[in-house]
């Protein structure tokens, strides 16, 4: 099971794929101790911080996504729709571990878990995917999936800070402020200041095409 969260405390949790088959591979490494970064004082000598020493893990993971009909479960993302196909099942996948999450300007953070002793929290540092198979149509039915994910220092507390940029979207058929509150500031209750900071008569009724500022939260 892959799931991504929008918050580096495994919070806010935007969704889960599971995988259709076992993974045909997982490892594991670890990375070399950083050093202990070293301040001056004022007498000029070298005053070690007490930062602790942190070794990064990085996890090489590879699985297959089969439509071809070999498999009995239809991969995570396909539903029961009959047009759907393995580029759904792919799209899913990125939704949930790989696209930028617009609110946090980063792409989420990811834990993978497989029966009750294996677990693995990190970002993913890189992504492929490799069509293997097709059918007469040129439709692909069978993909190879790669990814790293890498274990990140839980004592980065830039990673916890709220974003500090102003961001400009475009509305889009079916936008409101209320929508627009929750998916920038991850909740509903900022969707009165939003209006009144953008000089908004109506919460519902926005402008398709016109821009709205959604500032940062101070």
């Amino acid at each position: 099971m892959i799931s991504g969260y929008k918050k580096p405390n495994f919070s806010n949790k935007i969704g889960s794929y599971r995988l259709q088959l076992n993974p045909s591979e997982i490892s594991i490494s670890v990375g070399n101790p950083q050093s202990k970064d070293k301040d001056k004082a004022a007498s000029g000598k070298d005053v070690s911080r007490t930062t602790p020493i942190y070794r990064q893990r990085t996890l090489d993971l590879s699985f297959t996504i089969d439509c071809t009909g070999a498999v009995p479960n239809k991969p995570d993302g396909m539903g029961i729709s009959p047009s759907a196909n393995l580029i759904d099942s792919i799209n899913t996948l990125e939704e949930v571990a790989i696209d930028d999450v617009v609110s946090e300007h980063r792409p989420p953070f990811v834990r993978l878990s497989w029966g009750t002793n294996f677990s693995f929290s990190g970002i993913v540092s890189s992504y492929k995917y490799n069509y293997t198979f097709f059918n007469a149509y040129g439709t692909p039915l069978r993909a190879v999936i790669t990814m790293q994910v890498q274990d990140f220092d839980r004592n980065d507390t830039s990673l916890f800070q709220s974003p500090d940029i102003t961001k400009m979207p475009i509305v889009k058929d079916g936008d409101s402020i209320v929508k627009l509150s929750e998916e920038y500031y991850d909740d509903k209750k900022y969707y009165i200041k939003l209006a009144e900071f953008n000089g908004l008569s109506s919460f519902r009724n926005l402008k398709h095409g016109s821009q709205i500022e959604i500032p940062p939260i101070k």
